[in-house]
């Protein structure tokens, strides 16, 4: 009889053990499937090469390094490329990856360590659950970084990134304890600033079940508790508790994004200027054409990075469709950084036809409260850009007065200020006690209270 329990025991036991060796095989496999998707996908972007080398393949560990570099060629062994070393220790319901980082400069150099900080690099760890496929990936920074040099300084403190991958989607989100930079002609501090974008997953539903072309998109989150900007020779300005929420949605062919945005109190100087809330939107965006912009962006500024690293005699710019042949006079010849309007020459077709579907902009409420002026004042209302025909605009005609005064003819809105201040209502030749504006933009000419005020030339 005891016999019999001991090799019953004994049977159980080998059973167990090879049912776990199989877990584990199978997790192996199902980790090892997933690096290389992974690998596969980066490579999939146009301009980016992934090379994952492993240099150990245990059946509980394995070891390797991933390169990254930005190139469409696979000899360009010299360019800088993003580097870590890691390791995975395999486990039956869970995998955990750990491994260090670093961005390898031309001359050899370790970006993070030999020059941002003193000999420290990215630490990574990540946790892949196996029955959930969800995954988790945490890096952080060296404490602290400094760069210094071309005329301005940097500081990072406390950087750190997290990814979080499963079945409500990607959510990618950072944060940093203070960042300072400071040039010749300005100084900005950020204090403690935390950030995250949440892309749907595959599977996401749409938010109304019965129309499937009502779908979620992209979540944008900002937090800043303090901020400093100053001009040199300027006086400062101070913002605290500012909070950033966005979401864009699709419907069929056109894009919207909807904006929530508070801020705690605002100082210029030494007066407070009080603080803000808003809550708005900006609908009819066309996704087609801002698909194609961003896809024709990408291209036209990889192909001026790697003109500026090997120039080709004789290639021109324009051999794919929307590509601008001054792409690079263009965009190094531009002194004025304000200038958008000419960065936007290389892609002004894609750029007028997003604004086809004749975009809106509606402020479902701005509230302002400020000491200065001792009462909190709504504004709510929308203005509509109009579309037509407005793909054959270029920016040469918007460098001209004739051809913003057309362009500003495209504007059409209207929007009620409420509980305006009796200087306010002065100031726009109402009578004092006049606490409802009503601001309307029509044909070029901005109007209160019905009466024309300015144009808009």
């Amino acid at each position: 009889m005891k016999r019999k329990v001991a090799a019953g025991s004994m049977a159980l036991v080998v059973l167990g053990g090879g049912l776990w060796l199989g877990a584990l095989a199978w997790s192996r496999h199902e980790v090892q499937s997933r690096m290389a998707e992974q690998v596969a996908d980066i490579n999939a972007l146009t301009g980016i090469r992934a090379i994952n080398t492993i240099k150990s393949d245990g059946f509980f560990s394995s070891r390797g390094s991933l390169r990254v570099i930005m190139t469409d060629s696979d000899a360009d062994a010299e360019a800088p490329a993003g580097v870590i070393d890691w390791r995975v220790a395999y486990g039956v319901l869970s995998t955990r990856l750990s491994g260090h980082g670093d961005i390898r400069l031309r001359d050899g150099k370790a970006l993070l360590a030999d020059e941002l900080s003193e000999g420290h690099e990215l630490d990574v760890e990540a946790r892949i659950q196996h029955l959930s496929r969800d995954m988790v990936l945490n890096a952080r920074f060296p404490d602290a970084m400094h760069y210094q040099g071309h005329g301005m300084s940097l500081n990072l403190s406390g950087a750190r990134i997290s990814m979080v991958d499963d079945d409500q989607g990607l959510r990618v989100q950072g944060d940093w304890s203070e960042l300072a930079h400071e040039s010749a002609e300005r100084q900005v501090h950020m204090g403690e600033t935390h950030w995250s974008v949440r892309f749907p997953g595959e599977n996401a539903e749409s938010i109304n079940e019965d129309d499937s072309s009502d779908r979620p998109g992209r979540v944008d989150r900002l937090d800043i508790s303090d901020a400093r900007l100053q001009r040199q020779g300027g006086l400062p300005l101070t913002l605290s508790n500012l909070h950033l929420e966005g979401s864009t949605h699709h419907d069929r062919q056109e894009l919207s994004y909807l904006l929530r945005a508070q801020l705690g109190n605002a100082t210029f100087s030494e007066q407070q200027l009080g603080s803000a809330s808003l809550d708005a939107a900006v609908r009819r965006i066309n996704e087609p054409a801002a698909r194609a912009l961003l896809k024709t962006m990408a291209r036209d500024i990889r192909k001026r990075w790697q003109g500026a690293r090997q120039p080709a005699p004789g290639a021109g710019m324009q051999e794919e469709r929307g590509a601008d042949p001054r792409l690079v006079d263009d965009l190094t010849e531009v002194d004025d950084v304000h200038d958008i309007a000419s960065l936007m020459v290389p892609w002004q077709e894609n750029f007028f036809a997003i604004l086809s579907n004749s975009p809106r902009l509606v402020v479902n409420q701005l509230q302002l409260e400020s000491p200065m002026l001792d009462q909190q004042m709504h504004l709510n209302g929308e203005l509509t850009l109009e579309g037509t025909d407005i793909a054959t605009t270029r920016i040469e005609q918007l460098q001209t007065s004739w051809g913003r005064a057309a362009f500003k003819r495209r504007l059409d809105g209207h929007f009620t200020l409420h509980n305006a201040p009796p200087l306010l209502a002065l100031v726009a030749g109402q009578a004092p006690d006049q606490d409802t504006l009503e601001l309307a933009i029509r044909k070029g000419v901005f109007l209160i209270n019905g009466e024309p005020w300015f144009l808009l030339n």
